[in-house]
């Protein structure tokens, strides 16, 4: 008998606690704050039906239209249907005050109320919103990591594009050492975005020459609150890309012969595209190859227009650090109409209204023209290797 007693008291103590830790979230809680972006999140802990406590996540815009952003995380006391707490701005230490009416019924709910920020208050109101289990928000909100420290190959990853995970007290500090490795750093990456906020980090991106890719990640490696850096995805892919022996394209120091593969690549291209060569151009940041041709326009026969070709080019190894082969990828071809007759001269506007994105005659015949100059391999999209 006694022992029945223990197991019934037990198995109370334990449905009384896995009552208590009955955890749903409300991803998505809008409308907190007027017409000011947000971008909250509610987490409640749950005996049965009833509410015994909460958490309010709410980031948001310092103004309509800021770019800044400010965070502040509530605890919340249920009061009947009222959940009430006080709290700080994460960056501006501002006070907040949320008094919030909870009602609804089986998954779908509203959150009405004020939300009182330093000497303003807003009106809150955030309708039919569902809740999840725990598991379902972590998977919703679950952050793939894309950077890579050590690629077998840039088949995944793009040699250009690189990137350093930074701590928050340490990105202007770091930003500021950047500036002398000549990148070119993405403006979206450095702003305070809601997601560096709770992660307290920066994923910084930038730009480079894949020449100096592998010396600039290790020196981003040794400053201080680098926690992570490699390379990510973007830029321009393979599904244009030819790889070639490179001994015949590298100097005696190992560098790529610029003023070679400048004149080659032109070359091939304009041939490709029965056009003339117009103009060569490295950037020094990216280490892109821009080529521009020229060919007659027959858009308006007689009218002696001229369609202007540009070409853009990425040279690199297959991996880091690698030396006995390139890979050159071909980006996006465009093209403009000009008329460039002396005297008098239209002035053409080429931009597509139907978000027409094809790109010039000739376009395709490019990768195999330079395959066979180069002496090199095209990549197989399909089958995802290199194939002659």
């Amino acid at each position: 008998m006694r022992f029945l007693v223990v197991l019934a008291a037990l198995l109370g103590s334990g449905f009384a606690a896995a009552a208590q830790n009955n955890v749903r979230y409300f991803n998505g809680v809008y409308g907190l704050l007027d017409d000011v972006e947000t971008d909250a999140f509610l987490k409640e802990t749950r005996a049965g039906d009833k509410v015994v406590s909460a958490e309010l996540d709410l980031c948001h815009a310092l103004a309509p239209g800021s770019p800044l952003r400010d965070r502040v995380v509530v605890t919340l006391k249920p009061q009947g249907k009222r959940l009430i707490g006080t709290g700080q701005g994460q960056e501006s230490k501002t006070p907040v005050t949320v008094d919030l009416v909870r009602s609804g019924s089986g998954d779908t709910f509203s959150f009405d109320g004020t939300v009182k920020y330093g000497d303003r208050t807003f009106k809150a109101s955030s309708g039919d919103v569902t809740d999840m289990t725990a598991k379902e928000f972590q998977e919703q909100t679950a952050v793939e990591e894309t950077i890579t420290e050590s690629p077998a190959s840039f088949h995944e990853v793009t040699p250009s594009t690189i990137a350093f995970r930074v701590n928050r007290s340490a990105l202007v500090d770091f930003l500021k050492a950047l500036r002398s490795d000549n990148v070119k750093v993405q403006a979206y990456s450095i702003a305070p975005s809601c997601e560096a906020l709770r992660r307290g980090y920066f994923d910084v991106q930038a730009e480079v020459d894949p020449e100096r890719a592998l010396d600039v990640i290790a020196k981003a490696k040794s400053h201080p609150g680098v926690t992570r850096a490699g390379w990510i995805s973007g830029g321009i892919d393979l599904s244009r890309s030819i790889r070639f022996p490179a001994a015949e394209w590298r100097d005696a120091s190992g560098k790529l012969d610029r003023e070679k593969l400048g004149k080659t690549i032109a070359a091939v291209t304009a041939k490709a595209l029965s056009a003339e060569q117009d103009t060569i151009e490295w950037d020094d940041i990216t280490g892109e190859l821009s080529v521009l041709v020229k060919r007659p326009d027959v858009t308006v026969p007689g009218l002696g227009l001229t369609e202007v070709i540009g070409a853009p080019f990425v040279f690199s190894s297959e991996k880091p650090g690698g030396k006995d082969t390139i890979v050159v990828r071909i980006g996006q071809l465009d093209s403009e109409i000009q008329d460039i007759g002396s005297g008098p001269r239209l002035q053409i506007n080429t931009a597509q209204d139907d978000g027409d994105s094809s790109e010039p005659v000739g376009s395709d015949k490019l990768q195999a023209a330079l395959a066979k100059e180069l002496k090199g391999q095209v990549w197989d999209t399909d089958k995802e290797t290199w194939a002659k």
